[in-house]
């Protein structure tokens, strides 16, 4: 399968011309015949944590969903993006699903990093979708330095770790070793959209695709670009549980009966 990622500036409040990067992505990524398209962290609102700028998104996405809904079936695309959206009072840092389907999934970020705890609620739970044979999961900027999350998301079944950014480019090294860290651990792709440019920090961008052995098989090297690989999600098994060449068969020696004490 095809799998695209879009890197680029999301400006905060913008959210007509973010919106318009976003269907200049998706037509280009259907011009590849991609499969699945991912865009940054809050790619529709921008990175803030202004609350008139989120509470005016959530609006602005609802105004904008049935056309989104068309071009995911149109191209037989499943479109994965950020935006706030409202759960009561709460505001929270959400992940949007779209696959063609009347329905969109959400995922909101379980785990918040610094000022964000004074924006967002934390989400509750975790999500994997499947679109087109293959099944994938979510986690968000920060979460990348849990890995019970990706494991989790593998363990039921993720193949394809999304995950998209607004990380600060101070912080690069860590980006760099937990990106391959949890393709490695995991025997799974990851697929990282990341905010490029300046905003509430200097951000990172090298937006990147990692393989299961931890090797990265593709990295925006521009401001705006979009980043693509067809994945082959068959050879998963290989890297999982067979004992040969490149291997790590985490997953066939795993023992599960020494975890206990993770969970208090």
């Amino acid at each position: 399968m095809l799998i695209a990622a879009a890197q680029f500036e999301p400006k905060p409040g913008d959210f007509e011309g973010n919106y318009a990067k976003h269907l200049k992505f998706i037509d280009e990524a259907a011009s590849l015949e991609a499969r699945l398209i991912l865009f940054p962290e809050l790619s529709i609102s921008g990175y803030t944590y202004d609350r008139k700028i989120l509470l005016s998104s959530i609006d602005f996405f609802r105004q904008k969903r049935n056309e989104l809904i068309y071009l995911s079936r149109k191209y037989n695309m499943a479109i994965v993006g950020g935006i706030p959206r409202k759960i009561l009072l709460e505001i929270r840092n959400s992940v949007f699903v779209v696959r063609k389907k009347k329905q969109i999934l959400f995922y909101d970020k379980t785990h918040l990093f610094r000022k964000e705890k004074e924006v967002f609620s934390p989400g509750e739970r975790f999500l994997v979708f499947k679109f087109n044979g293959v099944r994938f999961g979510i986690l968000v900027c920060y979460e990348i330095g849990f890995p019970e999350i990706s494991r989790i998301l593998t363990l039921n079944g993720a193949q394809v770790l999304l995950a998209p950014f607004a990380f600060g480019r101070e912080r690069k090294h860590i980006y760099d070793i937990a990106t391959r860290a949890r393709a490695l651990e995991n025997g799974a792709y990851l697929v990282t959209s990341s905010t490029s440019g300046k905003g509430l920090m200097n951000f990172l961008g090298s937006s990147r695709i990692v393989g299961p052995d931890g090797s990265v098989l593709v990295s925006a090297r521009k401001k705006e670009q979009l980043i693509y690989y067809d994945v082959s999600v068959e050879n998963l098994e290989f890297f999982r549980y067979i004992e040969d060449g490149i291997s790590h068969a985490y997953f066939l020696n795993r023992k599960n009966e020494l975890y206990k004490g993770l969970v208090r």
